[in-house]
């Protein structure tokens, strides 16, 4: 196995070199100081990739010895070598099954507290809108956020058990954005885009912040929305002076858009910097494979997507 790493490593550096000396050759005819600073930071990356290729050998090599064994001793007469390999492989071994089982276990639990909060019973008889308030209350956790994201999720298709009005009534009552997002994108899928427009509204804000952090940041707030009209406010930051910003506009079109938001995207297409340009083209193929009327209402997969994540301890 350690062989084989090593010859996959020696394959993919050289080929990032090249790939350095390619893009140093490609840019001889523009201006040396901009010259040297892409070299120089194509340079920082492949180290940086050397870095992080090392770091995955020593993983895998610690995967393989828990997985597979460890490699035996040179000397198979060494009683005591054999032994010491075998109890650190069933150690490694219990380790991992424990913690697969706390892992089952986490997952159980966070089932259940979702079930709990979908189901109405006589024991219970708070409304689910009632119950979301009353678990945030008490612990506003990541987890917690998670778990009522996914309850309002499940009952997208049960006006019943989460009528619109209740469904509008906690989308005001909440503060996560996470959440408030998936309450609005649970609304568009019953063909109600009001909440998931005012969303979009409250992101779009720091699109205009002088901080191209924070337009980063709000581009992908904006990208998980998945709806046309993020489409529309975003369009601007195509045109954004730092490159790093107008990816991610990018980006969040792709995930945003459709059809008609092509044209938006055509005058990147030729742009001098090959990141943005290979992205603009990518995100026409991407788009042009949908109608004008796609992302006009969120599709459940979308929100699944989305979904915030359940933290493990």
């Amino acid at each position: 196995m350690n062989t084989i790493v090593q010859s996959k490593k020696i394959i993919v550096l050289p080929a990032l070199i090249g790939a350095a000396l390619t893009y140093g050759a490609l840019t001889l005819t523009g201006d040396d100081s901009p010259q040297r600073e892409q070299t120089a930071a194509l340079e920082n990356r492949i180290i940086d990739l050397e870095l992080l290729l090392s770091q995955k050998e020593r993983e895998l090599a610690s995967v393989r010895s828990f997985a597979f064994g460890f490699e035996q001793p040179s000397d198979m007469n060494d009683a005591g070598n054999s032994i010491a390999v075998s109890n650190s492989q069933k150690n490694g071994q219990a380790e991992l099954n424990n913690d697969a089982q706390a892992m089952q276990e986490v997952v159980a639990d966070n089932n259940q507290k979702v079930k709990a909060l979908s189901t109405t019973s006589d024991r219970d008889p708070r409304s689910f809108s009632d119950k979301v308030n009353d678990l945030l209350a008490m612990e506003p956790s990541q987890e917690n956020i998670a778990i009522a994201s996914k309850s309002v999720f499940d009952l997208a298709d049960n006006r019943e058990s989460l009528p619109d009005r209740a469904l509008e009534n906690l989308y005001q009552q909440q503060t996560n954005p996470d959440l408030k997002r998936v309450i609005a994108q649970v609304m568009s899928t019953r063909g109600d885009n009001s909440l998931i427009e005012k969303q979009i509204g409250e992101a779009q804000t720091d699109l205009k912040n002088s901080n191209p952090a924070v337009r980063q940041k709000a581009l992908v707030e904006l990208a998980k929305t998945h709806h046309a009209s993020a489409a529309n406010a975003i369009a601007p930051l195509l045109q954004d002076s730092d490159t790093s910003v107008k990816l991610d506009a990018l980006l969040a079109l792709r995930a945003t858009g459709n059809q008609s938001h092509i044209r938006l995207v055509e005058a990147l297409v030729n742009h001098p910097d090959p990141s943005v340009s290979w992205l603009a083209n990518d995100v026409i193929s991407n788009l042009q494979n949908l109608s004008d009327k796609a992302r006009t209402h969120i599709a459940s997969a979308d929100i699944a997507a989305e979904l915030p994540v359940l933290v493990a301890p």
